[in-house]
């Protein structure tokens, strides 16, 4: 996505707290790469130092959640020209466990990061403030899945047995089913349709959908191949 000029304005990663900084840099480099590869050598790419990139404004910390003022002052430092990189990256730490107060004085910049920038929210947990949330693409990474996932139905019999059974059930209990899908995904590196099951449920969730449409947005995604934004479009 990131080669592509895909990459969303605002990211949310929910990464475990020993992981975040790796995945951070990772994506700081792709995301201020000129080329979105990360290693390029370009000018931005060069300036990468051992305490990291003048473009990379951080924010908090992996057991502290930035106050206010550090939000303020990202916010204003994020609308400066870049030093080396075609926009810069704000990074904000712990933001599950972010203040209200500190919370609400990024929605704007959320929404709509500067002209060639790109935020990113790292949280250990998804219960991030809801006004957070809805500005955000959210990736959710398990470094692998545990014993108790399961993979989803993988022929289009498999989808008709398992609407069939489930058609009783409530949106919870076929939540608590898709999202171990989620984890088998993640489990065999497919972390990018972890991401859109785990993003359809949060939806069906906020927006109390019933059953089958919950139903029929997982066998599309799964077992059709649909994009994640084509069904969210939908809904909306």
């Amino acid at each position: 996505m990131l080669s592509s000029g895909g990459a969303p304005g605002t990211l949310l990663a929910i990464v475990d707290p020993e992981h975040a900084r790796v995945f951070r840099d990772m994506y700081a480099r792709s995301v201020l790469c000129h080329s979105g590869s990360g290693m390029d050598g370009c000018a931005s790419c060069r300036s990468w130092m051992d305490d990291g990139h003048p473009d990379m404004l951080i924010a908090g910390s992996d057991d502290s959640p930035p106050g206010i003022a550090d939000c303020l002052e990202m916010q204003t430092a994020m609308s400066l020209k870049p030093f080396r990189a075609h926009g810069r990256l704000g990074v904000v730490h712990s933001v599950d466990a972010i203040s209200l107060p500190a919370a609400n004085s990024l929605l704007k910049i959320a929404e709509e990061p500067p002209e060639g920038g790109h935020l990113l929210f790292l949280a250990e947990e998804d219960n991030v403030i809801p006004t957070i949330r809805s500005r955000s693409w959210m990736v959710s990474f398990k470094p692998k899945g545990t014993p108790g996932d399961t993979s989803p139905p993988g022929t289009p019999a498999g989808w008709a047995a398992w609407i069939e059974r489930t058609r009783k059930l409530s949106t919870d209990e076929i939540a608590s089913e898709a999202d171990s899908w989620a984890g088998w995904l993640c489990g065999r590196g497919e972390f990018r349709l972890a991401a859109s099951v785990r993003n359809l449920l949060y939806v069906s969730k906020r927006r109390r959908l019933p059953v089958s449409m919950v139903q029929d947005a997982l066998e599309a995604i799964l077992g059709e191949g649909v994009p994640i934004g084509q069904i969210l479009g939908d809904l909306r």
